[in-house]
């Protein structure tokens, strides 16, 4: 008997040291993000130039004399030629436009960087009384403050506000056809950005 009892009670022993070891395991998981190209381009839609008439220089110009006006048509008409030859700062088609801040990239590519480029959808601006007045524009680049071209590339900025790279639309603008005042609409361009290869 005395042997049950001294056996039981080294079993509850054993027992009780069992539940009071610990008894710990770990796994490492590796974990991947797979991250497609993203490009995304923040823009105006919208966008007016207000020009004021001081962009065309002074409104009276003096061009000199008139020298001497002595031809007499008879019987009662004395005339000549004052030749009034006009001089002006900048000819109507030697202005450029340029709109900072016109759009903006965030973006994730590979090595090869964003391309921004820029193209020219209707180069017209008509008035809207028909009159066929119209300002004309060309030659239009994008510029990150780097590199100015038709299209520029720069290294992914990633998706961060903070981070974004901003840039401006330059044009070149041709006022030698418009005829009346007001409002001339219609012209548009259009801002592109990809991923570069």
């Amino acid at each position: 008997m005395k042997k049950l009892l001294k056996n039981g009670l080294l079993s509850i022993a054993a027992l009780t040291a069992l539940g009071t070891q610990t008894f710990a395991a770990s796994g490492q998981t590796d974990v991947t993000f797979n991250l497609p190209n993203i490009v995304i381009l923040h823009y105006i839609s919208d966008v007016t130039f207000d020009v004021p008439a001081s962009a065309f220089g002074s409104t009276s110009i003096d061009e000199g004399s008139g020298g001497t006006l002595n031809t007499f048509t008879s019987p009662d008409t004395i005339e000549g030629d004052a030749n009034v030859q006009i001089t002006i700062g900048t000819a109507p088609n030697a202005y450029k436009g340029v709109i900072n801040n016109a759009w903006a990239v965030r973006a994730l590519t590979g090595a090869g960087g964003v391309d921004v480029s820029i193209t020219i959808d209707t180069a017209d601006a008509t008035d809207a009384g028909g009159s066929g007045s119209k300002v004309t524009i060309s030659n239009p680049e994008v510029s990150d403050g780097t590199s100015t071209a038709q299209q520029i590339n720069f290294s992914s900025p990633g998706l961060s506000a903070s981070n974004a790279v901003y840039g401006k639309v330059l044009f070149d603008i041709d006022f030698s056809n418009v005829t009346v005042s007001g409002s001339h609409t219609g012209a548009q361009y259009t801002v592109t950005a990809v991923a570069a290869p």
